[in-house]
C-alpha cells in the first residue's frame, strides 16, 4: 500500500506539471501589432493599385500614401501679354513673386485602379484668384508695363493655375527630347516666348484653372504639335467673352440673372457666383465712355471717383456684379433721394452707367461651357478644396483663411481619343512628366520640366 501511493503522488507532481506547463502556453503574450503605415517622401511619383477608388480627397488611401515632393523652380519668366492686357503676370520673377515669396511645397500623390488613374496635387498659395482676363474700364496701370494706356477697356486680373505634362509620341524641340528634358521639349524654345509647340511630335497637356476649368470640375485637356497647341476634340469649355479680338475690345456679355446652378461630373450640386464666373449670359448693352460722363456728372459727388465711394457707399468692388442689370437699375429706381440724379435719366443712359459700373466691378473675362460626356475634351475631371461657394465666401469674408490648394485629378487609364497619352500598363509602367505652377499668371510659372510617375 505505502508504494502504491508513492507511485500515485509521483504521477500526481508530473500531472501538475503538465497542467503548468499548457496554462504556460495559454498565457503567452502576443508580439506588438505592427505600426500603420506612414506616408513616406519618394523620389518619383509611385502609384499603387487601390482595390477602393480613392475618388475623394479625403479618402483614406491619401492619408498613408507616399509622396514625391517636387523641387519647384523657375521655368518661365519675364513673359508679358500684349497691348491692353494689365496685370496679367503676378508670377513675373518665378518663385520670388509666387505666393508673395513663400515656398509653394508641391507634393503629388498618385493612384490606380483597374480603369483609372488618380493624381493629388497639393500647394501652397496665400490667395485665391478666381478671375481671369476681367474687363475693366479705365483701370489700373500695371507697374511691368510702364507708359501704356489704360484708357477704356483693358484686360485685367488672372486666375491661378496648374498644369501636367505627358509626352503622347516622340516629342522633342531644341532642347532635346520629352525623355532627357521633360516638358521643355514643348513649351520653351521654339522662338515664340507664350508658345507651346514641339518641333516633332506631340504632348498631352491638363491645364486646371480656378477661373475656367475648376467651376466646372475638370481640367483643359489640351494636345500640342508642331503646328498649334488646341483643346482636344469637344472643344474648350471656355471661350472669351469679347466684343472683338484684341485686350481692349471690351466685353459681349453679362449675367442674365438666372442662377448658374451646375452639377459636376462627380454628381455634387454647385452654384456659380457672377462676381467671377459666367455660365447663363445675356448680350452687354450700354455704352461705357457715356456711362463714365455720365456717372461723373450724376454719381460722383455721392459715390466717389470710380465708384469708391464718398457720402454714399462705394459701388466699384466686385461682389457688384452679384447684381443683374435689371437688378440693379430696380434698386436705384427706389432710392428716393436719388431720384434728383437717376430719375431723371432715361433708359439708355442708365443702361449706359451700369455698363460703366460693370467696369469699374471687373466683368469677367471668359463665359463657361461644360464639355459633352463622351467627347477627348471631358476626359480629365477634378475634385478639388476651394469649389466655386468656397470662393465667395472666402472673398468677401476678412477671415480668409485659405493656405493650400488640394487638387485630385482623375483620368482613364487609356482613353479612345489619339489626342490623349495613353497608360499603357501591359506595356510601359513609367511616364515623363513636367508639371507648372501659376499664381494669378498664365505663361510665367514655376514648376519641375521633369518628373517621372511610375506604377507599382
Amino acid at each position: 500500500m505505502t508504494h502504491t501511493i508513492k507511485i500515485n503522488i509521483s504521477l500526481l507532481g508530473l500531472l501538475l506539471l503538465f497542467i503548468g506547463a499548457c496554462e504556460k502556453d495559454y498565457s503567452y503574450t502576443l508580439p506588438p501589432k505592427a505600426p500603420p503605415k506612414t506616408a513616406q517622401a519618394t523620389s518619383n511619383l509611385e502609384a499603387y493599385f487601390a482595390a477602393t477608388a480613392p475618388s475623394t480627397i479625403n479618402a483614406a488611401y491619401w492619408k498613408t500614401a507616399n509622396y514625391l515632393e517636387v523641387n519647384a523652380k523657375d521655368v518661365s519668366t519675364h513673359l508679358s501679354y500684349g497691348d491692353g492686357a494689365m496685370n496679367l503676370t503676378k508670377t513675373f520673377n518665378g518663385l520670388t513673386n509666387f505666393s508673395k515669396g513663400g515656398n509653394p511645397k508641391l507634393t503629388l500623390k498618385a493612384a490606380y485602379d483597374a480603369d483609372y488613374l488618380y493624381i493629388l496635387a497639393e500647394w501652397y498659395d496665400s490667395t485665391v484668384n478666381p478671375s481671369q482676363f476681367s474687363w475693366l474700364f479705365n483701370g489700373n496701370a500695371d507697374p511691368l508695363k510702364p507708359g501704356e494706356s489704360t484708357t477704356g477697356w483693358t484686360s485685367q486680373r488672372n486666375s491661378d493655375k496648374m498644369a501636367l505634362a505627358f509626352e503622347i509620341n516622340s516629342a522633342s524641340s531644341a532642347n532635346g527630347t520629352f525623355a532627357n528634358v521633360g516638358c521643355q521639349a514643348s513649351c520653351h524654345g521654339t522662338g515664340n516666348t507664350t508658345s507651346m509647340t514641339p518641333s516633332t511630335g506631340s504632348v498631352d497637356i491638363w491645364n486646371w484653372s480656378l477661373a475656367t476649368s475648376s467651376p466646372l470640375g475638370y481640367m483643359h485637356d489640351m494636345n500640342a504639335t508642331s503646328t498649334a497647341c488646341t483643346f482636344d476634340l469637344g472643344g474648350s469649355m471656355a471661350t472669351r467673352n469679347s466684343s472683338g479680338n484684341t485686350h481692349r475690345s471690351g466685353p459681349a456679355y453679362e449675367w442674365d440673372g438666372t442662377p448658374q446652378t451646375l452639377t459636376l461630373p462627380s454628381g455634387a450640386s454647385t452654384l456659380l457666383d457672377p462676381s467671377f464666373f459666367l455660365l447663363n449670359k445675356t448680350p452687354m448693352i450700354g455704352d461705357a465712355t457715356n456711362g463714365a460722363t455720365l456717372y461723373a456728372s450724376n454719381c460722383e459727388s455721392c459715390h466717389g471717383y470710380n465708384g469708391s465711394g464718398g457720402e454714399a457707399q462705394g459701388i466699384n468692388s466686385i461682389g457688384e456684379n452679384k447684381k443683374s442689370r435689371s437688378a440693379y437699375k430696380d434698386a436705384m429706381d427706389n432710392v428716393s433721394d436719388m431720384s434728383g440724379y437717376w430719375g431723371v435719366l432715361n433708359e439708355q443712359q442708365k443702361d449706359d452707367i451700369v455698363t460703366f459700373l460693370r467696369g469699374l466691378s471687373g466683368s469677367p473675362g471668359y463665359y463657361l461651357t461644360a464639355p459633352a460626356a463622351g467627347t477627348s475634351a471631358a476626359d480629365i475631371t477634378i475634385v478639388s478644396n476651394v469649389t466655386p461657394i468656397q470662393i465667395s465666401n472666402a472673398l468677401f469674408n476678412s477671415t480668409n483663411k485659405h493656405q493650400k490648394y488640394q487638387v485630385l485629378i482623375k483620368r482613364k487609364l487609356k482613353t479612345t481619343h489619339t489626342d490623349d497619352v495613353q497608360f499603357d500598363l501591359g506595356t510601359n509602367k513609367s511616364y515623363i512628366f513636367g508639371i507648372a505652377l501659376m499664381d494669378e499668371d498664365g505663361i510665367n510659372h514655376i514648376g519641375s520640366a521633369k518628373e517621372t510617375l511610375i506604377f507599382k
